[in-house]
């Protein structure tokens, strides 16, 4: 998707709790839908009681779509905690990442706002296999996606992977329900979080944002005090600080989260933010930098050896086109 200027700023605006009047709500709302931001806009603008001052129309489509998130999120909390159930019962006391962390953390009368795609749950690598099979007990099965688990009658999936640790600090035991989980630090859960999307991703190499992990972010640094720091500390090498800097100045220019200046400013950092930014804002002209990213991107992956060079050569020219094509983005921008 293209977002233009003024829908995207609409957008930041209203999930930082400031309406836009003027706004072009079709526009916005196409945005928020396509970043999966919608339910979360809505629950910003009740929480600070701008509502009544929504076109009639707009603010009875977002209730309809936060009501629905909300009864699919209540779901995928029950099916989050009986595989946690049928885990504990197998020994198995499983780690909680990403947005499952909060859906377990949840009071019963209430689920989080956010669009969650799938339930992400890790074990350690010797409990793997007794894992899987305490979930396939319940009717899970394999599906191609890494890791992926499913059943018919689910609204999500369920990925399960190995546990690595990605900082020094371990993860804590919560018991919610007679259920026990671990959950890993804030600053572990903000490190994953940006390592993932600008690494994994390659959000970092291609110039693209996802939104809705920039606001989880945000919000996860408004809640807990994160020691950039610290954090930064502990990567591996120059390339992934480059990345992480990269994403705080992100989270500086769009949601205001306060970054240490020493990492924000530099050159390179501010060369890559205004990389990800420019084709936002200007989707036409900012086209020859997305190819030269997603270009960059493919050659690694092709170099690297991570799986497109050994596909056929119908299915690798399928790959590298929907790469430089953009088809590959998802909810990203």
């Amino acid at each position: 998707m293209k977002p233009t200027r003024d829908a995207l700023e609409a957008l930041i605006a209203g999930l930082s709790g400031r309406l836009v009047v003027t706004a072009d709500w079709q526009a916005v709302i196409a945005l928020a839908n396509h970043t999966l931001l919608t339910p979360v806009l809505f629950a910003t603008l009740a929480h600070t009681g701008q509502l009544d001052r929504l076109p009639e129309d707009v603010g009875q489509y977002l209730q309809f779509i936060y009501r629905c998130n909300r009864e699919r999120n209540l779901r995928l909390r029950r099916q989050l905690n009986e595989a946690v159930a049928a885990l504990n019962q197998g020994g198995v006391v499983p780690v909680l990442l990403k947005g499952a962390v909060p859906l377990f953390l949840s009071s019963s009368g209430r689920v989080p706002d956010r669009i969650m795609s799938d339930l992400d749950l890790a074990v350690e690598t010797a409990k793997e296999g007794a894992a899987r099979a305490c979930l396939a007990k319940l009717g899970y099965a394999e599906v191609t996606v890494a890791g992926g688990m499913a059943r018919p009658q689910d609204v999500g999936l369920l990925e399960l992977r190995p546990y690595r640790e990605i900082d020094r600090e371990s993860p804590r035991l919560a018991r919610r329900h007679g259920l026990r989980a671990k959950i890993p630090a804030p600053q572990s859960r903000a490190l994953h979080w940006i390592m993932h999307d600008l690494i994994k991703e390659a959000d970092y190499w291609r110039g693209r944002t996802d939104f809705r992990h920039l606001y989880d972010l945000a919000r996860l640094a408004e809640q807990h005090k994160l020691d950039w720091a610290v954090l930064r500390t502990s990567l591996p090498d120059q390339s992934a600080r480059n990345a992480f800097d990269t994403q705080l100045l992100a989270l500086s220019h769009f949601f205001g989260v306060r970054a240490p200046a020493q990492y924000v400013r530099r050159p390179l950092v501010r060369f890559q933010h205004w990389r990800r930014v420019f084709p936002l804002y200007h989707p036409v002209l900012g086209v020859p930098l997305r190819l030269v990213g997603n270009s960059l991107w493919g050659m690694w992956r092709l170099l690297h050896g991570d799986g497109l060079g050994r596909r056929s050569p119908l299915d690798f020219g399928r790959r590298a086109t929907s790469i430089l094509l953009d088809g590959d983005l998802g909810s990203k921008v």
